[in-house]
């Protein structure tokens, strides 16, 4: 006995609403798949008031899903190198703002949004960004690391709140583009970044959470 369940009729209902339902033989419905049709007002084959209507099979169906969405276009392949541009060019704006407060640390930003250029290139030089703390080093730059601590609005709040916010965001930003291209390779500027906030908040020591 097979049985049909409320997912499976959503999927069907979703790519073509139907108004009823006819069981095929050897398949029942699950209570689950049964509300969903009383819910959504449609007749079933075991309700003697149903309409008949032409029955299709639900595994064919299935593979007709997922055909449609195996020809679904995909994301551009160069679209990771146009984030990443977008990235630089924030790192950009953000050093431009520092440079009326803080020039050593507009310079590091602005190293920062090199090393973002050199990502993924097998010509690029020595990494002069890895700076050696008590939490980073380089054997475990590359590594993923959660926040150093949370920044919160006392943070904002502090003597250095506004370059604190602002390398926040970038590490934010810089996180969420690791995430899409699902490897390491900014791993480096995201642990350079916690170092620069670490640094802003006047931490002499990693505070890191281990």
């Amino acid at each position: 006995m097979k049985f049909i369940t409320e997912d499976d009729l959503r999927i069907l209902f979703r790519r073509e609403p139907f108004t009823s339902y006819d069981l095929q033989g050897g398949t029942r419905l699950t209570p689950g798949a049964r509300q969903f049709l009383v819910d959504k007002k449609i007749s079933f084959s075991d309700d003697p008031m149903s309409v008949k209507r032409k029955p299709f099979k639900l595994e064919e169906k299935k593979e007709e899903v997922k055909a449609q969405e195996a020809n679904m276009p995909s994301a551009p392949s160069g679209m990771l190198e146009l984030k990443t541009k977008t990235l630089q060019a924030q790192f950009l704006e953000v050093g431009l703002v520092l440079m009326e407060r803080d020039v050593l640390l507009a310079q590091q930003v602005f190293d920062l949004e090199r090393k973002l250029s050199d990502v993924g290139k097998e010509s690029a030089g020595e990494d002069n960004t890895i700076k050696v703390c008590t939490g980073f080093h380089k054997d475990n730059i590359n590594e993923s690391f959660s926040d150093c601590f949370d920044i919160t609005g006392f943070h904002a709040q502090s003597e250095k709140g506004k370059e604190i916010v602002m390398l926040h965001r970038l590490r934010c930003c810089v996180r969420e583009l690791s995430a899409e291209a699902g490897d390491n390779r900014f791993n480096p500027v995201i642990n350079r970044l916690s170092q620069l906030i670490c640094l802003e908040y006047g931490g002499k020591a990693c505070q890191r959470k281990q």
